[in-house]
């Protein structure tokens, strides 16, 4: 009964993410190469946050998206990091989703190691 129940919560946490995401559940279960970018990125945003992690770590995770898209996922990446206590780090050359981060480290162009 515990697998089940756990099982039923993991799809409704699915479910719910997907339709924040505006994308259908069937998406999760497609080859990714069958995924256009922008909803490669967020279906990878999906799965990303089902697990309730502690921490999140995206790199460009919006660069695909049209400004409406790019501003639910910027929404709901904000709420959920707010409301479950994630530690967000994004990385970004979008200077408008900086206002939306209490941190942020600018990195000079041509940094090399």
């Amino acid at each position: 009964h515990c697998i089940s129940s756990a099982a039923s919560d993991v799809y409704k946490r699915q479910v719910y993410l997907m339709d924040r995401l505006s994308l259908p559940i069937q998406l999760l279960r497609q080859p990714v190469y069958q995924l256009s970018v922008g909803q490669q990125q967020r279906v990878a945003a999906a799965r990303a946050f089902i697990g309730n992690p502690k921490i999140v770590i995206a790199d460009e995770p919006s660069s695909a998206l049209d400004w409406e898209n790019q501003a639910q996922f910027l929404k709901l990446f904000l709420e959920l990091g707010q409301s479950q206590n994630i530690t967000l780090l994004l990385v970004s050359h979008d200077e408008r989703l900086a206002p939306h981060f209490d941190q942020r480290i600018n990195l000079p162009n041509g940094l090399r190691h």
